[in-house]
């Protein structure tokens, strides 16, 4: 015997499996959770760097996720002047340890707190390679910005420069 399955029926249980499967919104969503990113800059010893940190906050403001994802050279900086040099995007030791210089904090739907995460994913799983002109971590900044669809400064600036114009661009 065939049993016939309402469209709608079907439609609903996609979306939850959709959900489930993390591939739309936040199905581990709590009432009251807010998310952020943080794009981010401090100074480094050779040129400054660029790096996010993207967040989960419960109803009480308590931090309960957090990402920190930059471009990070695997050789020594001064040869990515000359030739691309190996990179990976992961978190560095110094972006906690050294003061940040300048800071956009901007908050995200939990639909873009999903984007950024698969973003970040996507990019961690294909290989890099550093140089100061042709893809630094302003780039890699620039594609996170632009899954977000924000307005973003062009690279060739110096971390701090690069985020405060992020943060005028893109201000509500």
């Amino acid at each position: 015997m065939r049993v016939a399955i309402p469209a709608r029926a079907l439609t609903l249980a996609a979306a939850g499996w959709l959900l489930a499967m993390g591939f739309v919104g936040n199905a581990f969503a709590q009432p009251g959770e807010r998310y952020f990113i943080d794009f981010r800059a401090r100074n480094a010893s050779h040129i400054g760097h660029t790096y996010l940190v993207y967040f989960r906050v419960d109803a009480s403001g308590h931090v309960v996720e957090e990402h920190h994802a930059g471009l990070i050279p695997e050789e020594d900086v001064w040869n990515g002047v000359f030739s691309p040099i190996r990179a990976a995007i992961r978190k560095y030791k110094d972006d906690e340890r050294m003061p940040t210089t300048m800071l956009y904090r901007r908050e995200l739907s939990a639909a873009e707190f999903d984007r950024v995460g698969r973003a970040v994913r996507m990019l961690k799983a294909n290989e890099h390679r550093w140089h100061l002109i042709f893809y630094n971590c302003n780039d890699f900044a620039i594609e996170i910005a632009e899954a977000l669809g924000l307005w973003r400064p062009p690279s060739l600036l110096p971390p701090s420069v690069w985020v405060g114009m992020l943060r005028n661009l893109n201000e509500r």
